[in-house]
């Protein structure tokens, strides 16, 4: 059965995008054995300009997110990306990620980067599908980061 995901840019800080960011840290927290899931993110990341949060809905409900920070003038960086469980493997993060990109475009980004952990192989699969290519880790010190980067179209 085909579902219809809608995604657009939300308010980081409304009930669908906390409900779904706390799921998501809660679900790393555990995957990871750790007591802050957060990877760093803080909802501030996105409410500064050239930044954007995007949900992903299927009929009406929130399915999943993702985050566009500035890393600088060129880059920018995904954070928070999440498909809550019953709505994976439908397409969702890759829609995420392609409004993502399509705003990161808009921001005149020349590359996005991102990073993963090694937990999470679909995650990675994801990333090398749609055109992210491996790159040294960029950002945080734990050493098992898998980092990834999109060179952007014009």
């Amino acid at each position: 059965m085909s579902r219809h995901i809608v995604t657009g840019i939300e308010d980081v800080r409304s009930q669908d995008a906390e409900w779904l960011i706390r799921e998501l840290s809660d679900e790393l927290a555990r995957l990871y054995q750790t007591t802050d899931g957060s990877a760093g993110f803080r909802p501030e990341d996105v409410e500064v300009p050239r930044a954007a949060f995007v949900v992903a809905r299927i009929d009406g409900q929130p399915a999943g997110c993702g985050a566009l920070r500035p890393l600088d003038e060129s880059h920018a960086e995904v954070k928070r990306m999440y498909t809550r469980p019953e709505y994976r493997r439908n397409g969702v993060a890759q829609a995420i990620l392609a409004e993502i990109e399509r705003a990161a475009k808009q921001f005149g980004y020349r590359s996005i980067k991102l990073q993963t952990g090694p937990l999470q192989p679909e995650a990675v699969q994801l990333y090398e599908r749609v055109g992210y290519r491996r790159i040294p880790r960029y950002s945080g010190n734990w050493d098992q980061v898998i980092a990834f980067q999109k060179d952007l179209e014009a």
